[in-house]
């Protein structure tokens, strides 16, 4: 079973369209321009997430549309369906975007300390540089050296603990010595 939090709302369904099942549907603002009907959305049913996939699909407008669901071909049952809102799962590229938006607060790294899981303790996080398309972490070496620069990137950060303020990273080897 897929978690809820995994889910976005994308669309309410509106009314019944025909006897057959079908829907109408209206998208959220600039959702049904991405909008992958190949994957199943899903509407909360007694709190648990149900998945729905599209047997048809018609695009009316920039915001509304008639689904048919494979599961569905009567009307008492997708009555059962109006007013409910329809979620799906993130695409990958949306969630590591609002994520990546997420992790590019300025203030919010400095202090950290950071750690590669085969150097050990780098030192500390003293500047954060938010420069579009690579924004990077300055570390203060421990050793007194000079600090050097780590692109903040989701594929180089293993994890984050908010709580002890430690940053753990998977470095390329030798990013550690280049300016130290």
């Amino acid at each position: 079973m897929i978690e809820p939090a995994l889910l976005r709302p994308v669309a309410e369904v509106l009314k019944l369209f025909g006897n057959n099942g079908t829907l109408i549907v209206k998208f959220r603002p600039h959702v049904l321009a991405c909008f992958n009907q190949t994957e199943p959305v899903f509407a909360l049913m007694d709190g648990i997430p149900v998945p729905f996939f599209i047997a048809s699909f018609e695009a009316k407008g920039h915001d509304r549309a008639r689904i048919l669901f494979d599961s569905i071909h009567r009307e008492e049952h997708a009555l059962e369906l109006v007013g409910k809102t329809l979620l799906q799962q993130e695409s990958e590229p949306m969630a590591n975007k609002r994520n990546q938006q997420r992790l590019e607060d300025p203030n919010k790294w400095i202090g950290f300390t950071a750690s590669d899981e085969k150097l050990g303790q780098l030192g500390s996080v003293d500047a954060f540089m938010n420069w579009p398309k690579n924004p990077c972490l300055s570390i203060r070496p421990n050793k007194g050296t000079a600090s050097f620069l780590v692109p903040f990137q989701q594929a180089l950060i293993q994890d984050i603990d908010l709580k002890s303020k430690h940053i753990n990273l998977i470095l390329p080897e030798g990013l550690a010595e280049v300016n130290g």
